[in-house]
């Protein structure tokens, strides 16, 4: 029998058997693992011994079937933006997070904090396999990326980049009512230093330039900014030399999408140790999109059932955005 179908009946009868209660956590494997694990999560462990003996069509095989991987229906009438930092997965947290990402339906996602490790791999290949356009550049000394994904409503890759840590940006062409719009990835540094600095100007030199507002009649931007607005409740001062960066978007005038619709409001996309909030994430759009733009929110969800430590963020749009022939391909596809 090919190991796709082993893996992908094993599978279901794993799944099957922690639904209704049984315990399925026996040596050998129960020897290696935490038995405070949760049975559910003991069959993650189970599916990651064998994922790297099978085909990416076996794994797609097996996560067709998964109960849990039902899709929500499609709403040919939204295009929905995801934006969320990853936390670099495992293998077996991947798997939790593709899970959820297919329940969930996104038409644009950008996954920051990644490298080419076993888990981003896994996420790549699978969203690759359902239809999405991956721009995924390879960091340099270990560093951090971007997984830009794009499906239904993406053109091309523009030849286009900074000129620092170019690897932590990544773009994308779509349509938007026959018009390109550009659409952005960005993972900025975490560390407060001159390579910060320097990536926030470089950064600032690209958002600058006169050339791209000639190409393109719009852009997106999503991504963890490392950085908080000037206003932000509680105050920390460590981050005062940083909030330029926050300042540049408005400069140049882009809308941060989730303060247009929330102006109040006090949410919070990671949390440090002590329990202190900070707003990280982030997604801004030029003002000839947000009269398009539904919602623009943050989804706990993510965060509180551990698949990674930031909680993700979801932009809506009006499809009344994209043009007719971008529609029919949504229904198409």
């Amino acid at each position: 029998m090919e190991p796709e179908v082993v893996f992908s009946a094993v599978g279901n009868i794993l799944w099957l058997l922690t639904d209704r209660g049984c315990d399925i956590s026996c040596p050998p494997f129960s020897e290696r693992i935490d038995l405070s694990l949760r049975n559910k999560e003991i069959t993650f462990f189970w599916i990651t011994v064998v994922m790297n003996n099978v085909s990416l069509s076996g794994r797609q095989k097996f996560l067709d079937e998964l109960p849990d991987s039902k899709q929500k229906s499609i709403d040919v009438e939204t295009i929905r933006c995801l934006n969320w930092n990853i936390r670099n997965p495992s293998l077996q947290r991947a798997t939790k997070q593709m899970v959820w990402l297919e329940k969930n339906r996104f038409d644009i996602i950008a996954l920051t904090e990644v490298r080419p490790s076993e888990g981003a791999v896994y996420i790549r290949d699978r969203l690759m396999s359902q239809g999405y356009t991956i721009i995924f550049a390879k960091p340099e000394n270990e560093d951090y990326s971007v997984i830009l994904a794009v499906r239904r409503l993406f053109e091309a890759v523009p030849k286009i980049c900074i000129d620092f840590l170019p690897y932590r940006v990544s773009f994308a062409t779509c349509h938007f009512s026959g018009e390109a719009v550009l659409v952005t990835g960005i993972y900025a540094p975490v560390w407060k230093t001159e390579k910060k600095r320097k990536f926030v100007e470089a950064f600032e030199r690209f958002i600058e330039r006169k050339d791209w507002r000639k190409r393109f009649s719009g852009w997106i931007i999503l991504g963890d900014l490392n950085v908080l607005e000037p206003n932000h409740i509680p105050h920390y001062s460590v981050y005062e030399g940083w909030e330029n960066f926050y300042n540049v978007f408005i400069k140049h005038g882009l809308v941060d999408a989730f303060r247009f619709f929330h102006p109040e409001e006090r949410e919070y996309s990671w949390f440090g140790r002590k329990g202190n909030g900070y707003r990280f994430d982030h997604i801004f759009i030029s003002e000839n999109i947000l009269s398009s733009v539904k919602k623009c929110y943050y989804i706990h969800e993510v965060r509180l059932k551990k698949l990674s430590d930031h909680s993700a963020m979801c932009l809506e749009i009006e499809s009344s955005a994209s043009s007719e022939s971008d529609m029919d391909r949504i229904k198409l596809s």
